[in-house]
């Protein structure tokens, strides 16, 4: 699970970079969207097969955000030093003529995280914020002032940690707002509303069946992988593999992309167990893993570092500004876990009471979602 992870995250850093990069590895868009199956997988197993956080949501919110926010303001700060000290025009410049009520939200969002999926759907209309349906109608480009713009999807993320507690301990209403979701998301593409971005890509209604889907696949499928990983040497290692040389085959699949992409989260949700039992035996695996977060967070940044050093020049040569950013990605990521992640992981660990697990082996102590 930890290099699906990775590879995900890397596979966003492909498609910011733009050019023949998009296509390479999954894409962005479905990168996202796998990583809330993997995120509704681990969360169902933090909160139903392990007994650190029964009966108390407020420890689970306290470790979600020790695991988010420490390294996202981190990235952030540095992010604001860059721009004060020279460039970031384009962010300033959203600045300059917003209301009031405009510039609180984009300050408190950049501030806590939650909200910035919802930023999405506003914009500015005849001078004030304004509910527009898509960020696309605006006067001003207020995702151009998010100082992590991809942080967006942490914000989609952040609003199941809330539910889930009060979820993901019944079956019932798992199902139901499964189903409840998916019935959204069909009615919303009948009516046309759905097509488009933000609305099938962004709105956490919709996206909450790809968590929901991921906590089924811990909840139902993770106890028979067990028992075939049982009786099948390699079993782990097998599925595990199976989901890498997808996620690098993907784009060479020759089915229309909005079937592609679905047949791709059934698939990860189908073997994310065998991936996680993996993980379990393998602790390189788990040590790529850690670095999926940082260089997800960080990305944004080493590419605007970048692209400020070479001023321009990277264009005649993509090929090394993609190595450039990826490379930096990386030790950017090891550098951000090494200094900060690391020491509030020990914090973090404090706050899980030692309770026996419920039939996961000795899996808890090989994750770390």
């Amino acid at each position: 699970m930890g290099m699906l992870r990775t590879l995900l995250a890397l596979s966003v850093v492909l498609d910011h970079l733009g050019g023949g990069a998009t296509d390479w590895l999954v894409g962005g868009r479905l990168a996202v969207q796998l990583f809330y199956v993997i995120s509704g997988f681990l969360i169902s197993y933090v909160l139903t097969a392990t007994d650190h956080y029964r009966g108390a949501p407020g420890r689970f919110y306290a470790n979600r955000a020790l695991r988010l926010y420490p390294v996202y303001l981190a990235v952030a700060a540095l992010t604001l030093l860059a721009y004060l000290a020279g460039g970031g025009e384009a962010f300033w410049r959203v600045y300059e003529d917003l209301p009031l009520s405009a510039e609180l939200f984009l300050a408190v969002s950049n501030l806590v995280i939650l909200g910035q999926d919802w930023l999405m759907f506003f914009g500015i209309e005849q001078g004030g914020l304004a509910f527009t349906g898509s960020f696309a109608h605006s006067e001003v480009p207020l995702y151009q002032g998010l100082l992590v713009p991809q942080a967006w999807t942490l914000g989609v993320e952040m609003s199941f940690y809330l539910v889930a507690p009060f979820v993901l301990h019944s079956p019932r209403r798992l199902l139901v707002l499964l189903v409840a979701s998916l019935a959204l998301r069909a009615a919303l593409i009948a009516s046309g509303i759905g097509l488009g971005d933000p609305w099938p890509y962004r709105f956490f209604p919709t996206e909450m069946a790809l968590f929901l889907l991921g906590s089924v696949s811990h909840q139902v499928l993770l106890p028979r992988w067990q028992a075939w990983s049982r009786r099948v040497a390699r079993l782990p290692e097998l599925g595990t593999a199976l989901l890498l040389l997808y996620a690098l085959a993907h784009f060479s699949i020759g089915l229309p992309p909005t079937l592609r992409d679905g047949i791709a989260v059934l698939l990860f949700a189908a073997l994310l167990p065998l991936a996680f039992l993996f993980q379990s035996r393998h602790r390189l695996d788990k040590a790529i893993g850690e670095l999926s977060y940082p260089i997800y967070i960080c990305h944004a940044l080493v590419i605007l570092f970048f692209g400020w050093l070479l001023d321009g020049t990277q264009a005649p040569q993509p090929a090394m500004f993609m190595a450039l950013v990826v490379a930096g990605c990386i030790g950017l990521a090891a550098l951000l876990n090494s200094l900060i992640a690391e020491p509030v992981e020990r914090l973090r660990r404090r706050l899980r009471v030692d309770a026996p697990l419920a039939g996961v082996g000795s899996a808890p102590r090989t994750v770390n979602p």
